[in-house]
């Protein structure tokens, strides 16, 4: 996929203006993550827009969260299941270590949409994720279902994702859902709530990279 991006300053006050334009200039896509487009997402009868942005194909694994931290603190262990029992600081500082962020949670839900639209269904849930109908209870190796429109794999169940934002009634939002819960907590629209500080068994994340491209020229200053 090829994309190009402009900035733009208005007044006084920068504003960052990402267009994609298919057929310019080719930006090398990070090694295991994938483009996710521009687009919108509805919440209390407002639509949130977007930015593209990069998103981690996978949700972090015990492997790679242990190569990089020396640690493995998952409940249900296996190599290429998700890393689980991780608190917010410490899957933001994962993140930060590898030149990432934990996703907004409108970034994750524009992730989980089917394109340009928010489909739901039990069928959809059963073929692309984990959750309390089929899991066994426990959570699974990553990428066994089916990957979304985008290319990404578990947005559906396995582990409740970390973002990086706060809850308007305290905490962070986790978006996702999970081995442990029903196919209605699959919806991409679902959100919970915990203090940041807190480690569950059923509660993972997965890294983002924002798109950013400084054009030849341009001063920010």
């Amino acid at each position: 996929m090829k994309v190009r991006f402009f900035r733009c300053c208005y007044g006084a006050m920068l504003t960052l203006l990402w267009i994609a334009v298919v057929g310019a200039e080719e930006l090398p896509i990070p090694e295991g993550m994938v483009i996710i487009p521009e687009g919108n997402v509805e919440w209390s009868g407002k639509n949130i827009n977007v930015f593209p942005f990069y998103m981690d194909r996978y949700e972090t694994t015990q492997q790679t969260y242990e190569k990089i931290t020396g640690k493995n603190p998952s409940f249900f262990k296996g190599s290429t299941r998700p890393v689980e029992k991780v608190n917010w600081f410490e899957a933001e500082k994962y993140c930060q270590s590898t030149g990432k962020r934990l996703p907004t949670e409108w970034e994750w839900e524009r992730a989980a949409q089917l394109r340009d639209k928010v489909i739901f269904s039990k069928d959809l849930v059963v073929d692309s994720g984990w959750f309390k109908g089929n899991s066994e209870m426990k959570t699974h190796p990553v990428g066994q279902k089916k990957q979304n429109p985008f290319g990404l794999y578990d947005m559906t169940g396995n582990v409740w994702e970390w973002t990086s934002s706060d809850h308007e009634n305290g905490g962070k939002v986790m978006r996702g859902g999970s081995w442990r819960n029903s196919d209605n907590s699959m919806r991409p629209s679902k959100r919970i709530t915990s203090l940041p500080l807190y480690r569950y068994h059923y509660v993972g994340f997965r890294c983002a990279v924002s798109m950013t491209h400084k054009l030849k020229g341009f001063d920010e200053n």
